[in-house]
């Protein structure tokens, strides 16, 4: 009998699949309900989870300017090719990441009031150590927000880094431009 056997346990397999988080900003109620389908009996694999980014409101921000469009601007120009449904789009697409900024600033000055009120009771109480740990989330908390007016203003710059969703769109959108003249050529 060895010991696994002894104790009820099967012993792991060291080549199990590793599955990385897609979404590092999911809630917790997500994050929950996924562990529990791990334990379930029918999964009877080693799932490793590894989380990237910041796990804070700014990863929504930095997810926003890589993600993809490049489909939606293809199905986009297949129903409708004009260049000013396109500009319009784009435009959409920059107000949207605008107002994620002032939603995460809003956040994040909020999150930096509180934990003001939570270090000068820290203090009063003669808690350093929490007052230094609170003192030290909120420092990482206004680098945050350094950070993301520093995004604000490369973005009204036209940086090439911010708007990296507007060029997937707009390549989409040439692609199904291109794919309606195809189609209309042989066609004739």
């Amino acid at each position: 009998m060895t010991l696994f056997n002894l104790f009820g346990s099967k012993p792991q397999k060291e080549d199990a699949p590793v599955k990385l988080e897609e979404d590092p900003v999911e809630s917790n109620d997500e994050r929950c309900d996924s562990s529990e389908e791990e334990k379930s009996p029918e999964n009877k694999q080693k799932i490793i989870t590894i989380t990237w980014g910041t796990g804070m409101p700014i990863d929504v921000i930095f997810n926003f300017i890589h993600k993809n469009f490049e489909e939606e601007g293809f199905q986009d120009a297949l129903v409708n090719n004009d260049i000013t449904y396109r500009d319009t789009k784009e435009k959409i697409i920059r107000n949207d990441l605008e107002m994620l900024f002032k939603r995460i600033i809003l956040r994040y000055k909020n999150d930096i009031r509180e934990i003001d009120v939570k270090i000068d009771n820290a203090q009063k109480a003669y808690s350093l150590t929490a007052a230094s740990r609170l003192q030290a989330r909120r420092d990482t908390y206004v680098e945050h927000l350094t950070e993301i007016h520093e995004m604000q203003q490369q973005l009204d710059a036209d940086d090439p880094k911010m708007t990296t969703m507007i060029e997937s769109y707009r390549r989409g959108f040439q692609k199904g431009i291109a794919a309606v003249s195809i189609n209309f050529i042989e066609n004739k």
